[in-house]
């Protein structure tokens, strides 16, 4: 009993300093035995149990069908005939009749040149045919006297020779001198040669009527030339259509080659299209490919070709969709129209809400509550019989009363467990 106290003497403190750092270690002591009591006695708590997430989607039951599908395009309008209306006149320019976005129907005046020149050639040209048709008529009759002068050269000639004969037999039993002689040899040699002449002209007679005729022939053809060049003095449009440019004003010279006014054909309209990529191989040559354009007025244009080069910078090739055009709703070149392409119909397909389609190449089917994956191949765009947007999908894995999901879920995969609308 006396050793205790002596020994607790020795550890208690000295000072205020040392009490305060004891009593601190204390209640810290205190404290810890505490806490690991409470814990070494208290009850064992039980873990929460979590539970899966169902996630709403809406779904639509799918039946495949035989459907057409569309893809929207742009288009710019185009002639295929676009004419540069020249001339091979030099001219003054008297009068335009037409300005530029004008409307023009076939044979419509465009403009009109100066004539006077036009006028003077063709008279001059009438006279040429004039001179020459009179000449012939000349020819012909000279030709007609030739003939009916034939006998007379004949009966001369032989009237010479026979008496030139006589004259050789006298001349032998010496009747006659020498030069009696020798002068009706003259006479029968100048009959011979009358008559070989005129029997020469009458064989050229119709060489001379058929080179006259030639002449008639190009005089002909010079006052037909002379004719249409003043015809061509009024120049008028070779078809229907819209007036693109005009390039000369009253006043100034036509000159051989150069444009005066540029006219577009109306028949000729059409529509150019580039098709992308994708959709080329369903484009066929020629017209019966079941291929047609609709413009937002509603107004349907079928394909009749497709160009047979890809422009530069282009992937695809362009389509060309006949256009019909009226001159009371004239349609302006180069303008940009929003169009719907729709292809031949294409079977074994099903048209879903672009909420179904995720990253282009799967849907999502429900079984059993819960997704599962189906690899698709777009094949086009659809749009309902009430105007609903529609991706149109094909997969040997689709087949009629499967359910598809129609929402945009963050996370689907397959496996995810949802809950169908």
């Amino acid at each position: 009993m006396i050793v205790w106290p002596s020994l607790l003497s020795r550890f208690q403190p000295h000072t205020l300093k040392t009490k305060r750092i004891a009593m601190s270690g204390g209640i810290l002591f205190a404290a810890v035995l505490t806490s690991a009591s409470i814990f070494a006695t208290g009850p064992d708590a039980e873990p929460e149990l979590r539970l899966e997430k169902s996630w709403p989607v809406s779904v639509l039951a799918i039946e495949p069908d035989y459907l057409s599908p569309t893809f929207l395009a742009y288009g710019r309008v185009e002639s295929n005939n676009v004419a540069k209306i020249r001339t091979d006149l030099i001219a003054e320019v008297v009068a335009v009749h037409v300005k530029e976005g004008d409307w023009v129907a076939k044979g419509d005046v465009l403009l009109t040149l100066g004539d006077k020149e036009a006028h003077l050639r063709l008279m001059q040209r009438k006279a040429e045919l004039a001179q020459h048709t009179a000449s012939l008529q000349s020819i012909n009759t000279e030709f007609e006297l030739m003939e009916q002068t034939t006998a007379h050269y004949t009966s001369m000639q032989h009237i010479a020779q026979k008496k030139l004969n006589r004259h050789e037999e006298l001349m032998a039993q010496r009747l006659i001198s020498q030069s009696s002689l020798d002068e009706v040899i003259s006479q029968a040699n100048q009959a011979t040669i009358q008559y070989q002449s005129h029997m020469r002209k009458l064989a050229d007679a119709p060489n001379q009527v058929a080179s006259q005729n030639a002449r008639i022939a190009k005089a002909e053809a010079l006052l037909a030339q002379a004719e249409l060049d003043l015809d061509k003095t009024t120049i008028t449009a070779p078809f229907s259509g819209p007036v693109i440019s005009v390039f000369v004003a009253p006043g100034d010279l036509s000159n051989l080659g150069t444009p005066l006014v540029e006219l577009a054909d109306a028949s000729g309209f059409e529509v150019r299209v580039p098709i992308p990529e994708v959709h080329g191989d369903r484009f066929g040559q020629g017209e019966n490919t079941g291929i047609v354009a609709t413009t937002s007025t509603g107004l349907e244009i079928p394909l009749i070709r497709l160009s047979s080069q890809v422009r530069p910078g282009q992937i695809g090739v362009d389509a060309f969709f006949k256009l019909a055009v009226e001159a009371r709703k004239p349609m302006a070149l180069g303008r940009l129209l929003d169009l719907t392409i729709t292809l031949p119909a294409e079977s074994n397909v099903v048209a879903l809400p672009v909420q179904s389609i995720y990253e282009n190449d799967r849907i999502y089917e429900v079984r059993d509550n819960r997704l599962r994956a189906i690899i698709i191949e777009r094949v086009g765009e659809f749009q309902t019989e009430n105007g609903q947007y529609r991706i149109l999908v094909r997969s040997h894995e689709l087949s009629s009363g499967q359910k598809i999901i129609t929402t945009q879920l963050p996370k689907a995969i397959s496996g995810l467990l949802v809950e169908p609308a």
